[in-house]
């Protein structure tokens, strides 16, 4: 569950006096933050290369993804793998702040400003605005579908001309990158005239999906990666094979925002230093199948499964439905076994 660091060294030649030459590393051999977010799944591995291919250019990002999918991480990562990693990245969540607010937030007050009588301003008579503190570096919208019609021209006008209109002040000329993002699509926005057309073509310079963890292929290295993180402090907490089992099994509709508030609350409740299914919260648990008998209508089985299935049945009943010493005897986890069962049709009987 630790992390080693390492210094390789080119290795001494047998001859006295000589080195071998050291093999330099190209570029696509060096490792970046975005390099860290990959743990095998197909699609995220897309991303990645496409986000190495762009992180030098001046190209919009749009993320798009479920709530909890880690696109502000990604923003992150992006970020701290460009040129632009020695300057801020500065993140605005558009949809917890009111029109007003999110106007100050992203654009600030100026001294010839009156403070608003709400207090928003805070007292301050020159607040720059998030948009200027992040000059030289990224900005990240976070929700962007939810800006006000208002500000989405403000927005648009910075992407074009690379400046803040600020009220009685002269134009202040901008370099950020700005990489954006949504849960839903922008494109329903545009038709119902929620999202200016306009300002949606230039924020998709490059559009990327990021898969719900349901769908991850990756989805073990990440769980454990998660829970390396979490559990970092007390570096003797390990999971059990049920239980990493359990964790695969269930869909994480919150996605990794949830995996990380349910290992957190597993580790801090938890009893002994190894966790276990009954760790697990009882909203995470995914029922086993239930019943027996033939299979299902409509589970049309060539006799190779069929066979199968009677093998796999026998071993089921000699294990008297215990699922987990049947995936271990098999060699298989316990989220593969139970696909196999649905696969073959194959159902336990009710427990009473």
């Amino acid at each position: 569950g630790g992390r080693v660091f390492v210094i390789a060294q080119a290795p001494q030649s047998k001859r006295p006096g000589r080195l071998r030459q050291a093999k330099e590393c190209t570029p696509s051999e060096i490792r970046s933050p975005l390099d860290e977010l990959a743990f095998g799944d197909p699609a995220m591995g897309r991303n990645i290369q496409a986000m190495r291919r762009t992180q030098s250019r001046d190209v919009p990002i749009l993320l798009v993804g479920e709530s909890g999918t880690g696109k502000e991480c990604f923003a992150r990562a992006l970020h701290a793998s460009s040129e632009r990693a020695e300057r801020p990245f500065v993140a605005v969540h558009c949809a917890s702040l009111p029109e007003a607010q999110l106007t100050q937030e992203l654009f600030g007050l100026t001294e010839t400003c009156t403070a608003p009588a709400n207090g928003l301003a805070n007292g301050a008579a020159d607040d720059p605005g998030r948009i200027l503190q992040a000059n030289g570096g990224t900005l990240f919208l976070d929700d962007v579908g939810e800006l006000p019609l208002g500000l989405q021209g403000r927005l648009l006008h910075l992407i074009e001309e690379r400046e803040v209109l600020r009220p009685g002040e002269q134009p202040l000329r901008v370099d950020v990158r700005l990489v954006t993002a949504t849960r839903c699509g922008l494109q329903e926005k545009v038709l119902r005239g929620e999202f200016r057309e306009d300002l949606f073509y230039r924020l998709q310079g490059l559009a990327l999906t990021l898969p719900p963890l349901r769908e991850r292929k990756d989805k073990e290295a990440l769980i454990r990666q998660v829970f390396a993180q979490e559990s970092a402090a007390s570096p003797s907490v390990c999971l059990s094979d049920e239980l990493m089992d359990a964790l695969q099994a269930y869909a994480w509709p919150g996605n990794l925002r949830e995996l990380r508030n349910v290992l957190r609350g597993m580790i801090a409740m938890r009893s002994d230093d190894r966790l276990d299914v009954r760790a697990l919260p009882q909203e995470c648990v995914v029922p086993e199948p239930e019943c027996n008998g033939e299979p299902p209508p409509g589970c049309a089985l060539n006799p190779l499964q069929k066979a199968e299935r009677i093998a796999l049945q026998r071993e089921i009943e000699r294990h008297h439905g215990n699922i987990s010493r049947v995936a271990h005897q098999l060699g298989i986890g316990r989220n593969t076994l139970y696909r196999k069962m649905r696969r073959l049709g194959i159902t336990l009987p009710t427990r009473h």
